[in-house]
């Protein structure tokens, strides 16, 4: 990232754009790959990329006019999403008070985190989680409504996020409002100052943030397959409290099937999910990249087996591998008695049967459909499209 100077001036417009061209080898690079499925998902993966930073780090960024944006979505898919979550972010002052008003929805699973650092500076194993509630958090506000104040934070603390997660996709989401209380509006205009810390805010998500992720999904897709170990992050990290992570490479070729099997423990939440290099989560609406404890079937013996392919296998628990040869299989437990591993092996496409028990759930393409579509509908209703 080059210096611009110190005002609102061409050379800052120049060394914006500037930016946005460096980004070319993570997509065009000598050691990336060069087949169309790869160059197609890259300069969109960019595009979108662009898009959140621009949301993330200039136009939500005024703690004084606070407004929860949602920056992370399936049409803006980046940093390993969850399929089954509803993020959003709002700016804060550490010194401010912010008053949230609304429905907080049914997702079962709902924290406010209030958290230090940015997306954008690619630390993510620095950021803090300084303070959380949870929806039960919320109290009448006097006129029948519900509301969630909070605040005065911690001096590093940036900004409040906020996850939703859902099993049964129908569930209601949130629809909050936030403002902050102990100032007046209107709120000061913009200055040059403020808009130049924004715009070096979204060339830093440009170089740093973008680099971050894309590092951390490349290496894993071309690191060798291997069982998915999950682990607890620490208490004072930014992840869903209570949750486990576990993350691994997988490779699947056109004439291959990888059996994934997990015996799930008791928790309150569970999912498996596909990504692609780029650690975006491609097309969950149209396409089973994902499933979760609402969503997957048990087999007799209590194992959950999951045949990840590039066309549908027949069977219900299918994860679409979408053009895709290799990527990330990811898994989460949540509040989970125990942590077990997610196996993996590959296997030719037409022996899959032997690998599979005879009482396994099928699906014909006509129930294929029928279940792609309500996916799709229940997405885009709990994204509020």
């Amino acid at each position: 990232m080059s210096d611009a100077g110190d005002g609102l001036d061409e050379a800052l417009w120049r060394a914006l754009a500037g930016d946005v061209g460096d980004l070319a080898p993570l997509v065009f690079g000598p050691d990336v790959p060069a087949d169309e499925r790869h160059r197609v998902d890259g300069v969109r993966y960019l595009l979108r990329f662009l898009a959140a930073g621009v949301l993330t780090c200039v136009e939500f960024t005024d703690p004084d006019d606070p407004e929860f944006v949602r920056f992370i979505d399936p049409r803006m898919s980046w940093g390993l999403d969850n399929p089954d979550c509803n993020y959003r972010l709002c700016a804060v002052d550490p010194s401010g008070t912010y008053r949230i008003t609304g429905d907080p929805g049914e997702a079962p699973v709902w924290e406010l985190q209030a958290n230090t650092g940015h997306f954008a500076d690619g630390r993510a194993t620095e950021w803090r989680c300084r303070g959380s509630w949870g929806r039960d958090a919320f109290s009448d506000d006097g006129t029948g409504g519900l509301e969630l104040v909070v605040g005065p934070f911690d001096a590093d603390v940036t900004h409040l996020f906020l996850r939703e997660y859902f099993g049964d996709w129908d569930a209601r989401p949130a629809r909050l409002a936030v403002e902050r209380s102990d100032r007046t509006l209107p709120p000061p205009p913009d200055g040059e100052s403020d808009l130049r810390r924004r715009v070096d805010l979204l060339r830093t998500w440009l170089d740093a943030g973008a680099r971050c992720w894309w590092e951390w999904g490349r290496a894993l897709a071309e690191a060798e397959p291997g069982p998915v170990e999950p682990f607890l992050a620490p208490d004072a990290a930014t992840g869903l409290t209570g949750q486990a992570y576990g993350m691994s490479g997988y490779h699947c070729e056109p004439d291959e099937a990888v059996v994934v099997e997990v015996r799930p423990p008791a928790c309150r939440y569970w999912g498996i999910q596909l990504a692609t290099w780029f650690w975006e989560t491609a097309a969950v609406g149209s396409r089973q990249v994902s499933l979760n404890h609402a969503q997957a079937v048990t087999d007799a013996d209590g194992v959950v087996r999951i045949v990840v392919a590039h066309r549908d296998p027949g069977v219900a628990n299918w994860l679409d591998a979408a053009g895709h040869p290799r990527g990330t299989l990811a898994v989460r437990y949540l509040d989970a008695d125990d942590l077990p591993a997610v196996t993996q092996r590959r296997v030719p496409f037409g022996q899959l049967a032997v690998h599979l028990p005879p009482d396994t759930v099928r699906l014909d393409s006509a129930g294929r459909d029928a279940s792609l579509r309500r996916r799709r509908a229940s997405l885009q209703r709990r994204l509020g499209r």
